[in-house]
């Protein structure tokens, strides 16, 4: 049987969360998907779950930019808690613009792997699957369109 990769998306736009489980259901791909609309919900399962492998996301999505705990307060709390979790957790930021102000702070936390400029997109997803196979870190993936 295959890996099924956990991936959590935290964004506030219930918009958002239909798109990236349509894309990803669509093309037929590995991952079970979670989506909260808010980070403190997913820190409180993460530190709750931190001992557990099969419970912990293989990767969290976050948009940089959401309502309730944005995704420096989200990164600050992660980065204390990520030592203390029995696997490593790729993070990717969402965005539909990033200011090169945020990449810089963005460069400052190991766990995060690349920004991505929403519409998240079939193209973008291989790209990010593309990525991961190859270890590159910290990429900006857009749509080329």
């Amino acid at each position: 049987m295959d890996h099924i990769s956990k991936l959590t998306c935290i964004d506030d736009c219930e918009l958002d969360h239909f798109i990236l489980t349509k894309t990803l259901s669509r093309f037929g791909s590995p991952y079970e998907v979670k989506c909260s609309s808010t980070g403190a919900a997913v820190l409180y399962l993460l530190s709750q779950y931190r001992l557990n492998k099969e419970k912990l996301p293989d990767i969290i999505l976050i948009d940089i930019y959401t309502k309730e705990l944005d995704a420096w307060g989200f990164l600050d709390e992660l980065q204390s808690l990520y030592s203390k979790l029995v696997k490593p957790i790729e993070v990717y930021i969402l965005s539909a613009f990033v200011y090169p102000d945020d990449l810089e702070r963005l460069r400052e936390y190991r766990f995060i792997q690349s920004v991505i400029i929403k519409p998240i997109t079939r193209e973008i997803l291989c790209e990010l699957i593309r990525q991961k196979e190859s270890a590159n870190r910290f990429m900006i993936l857009e749509n080329p369109n």
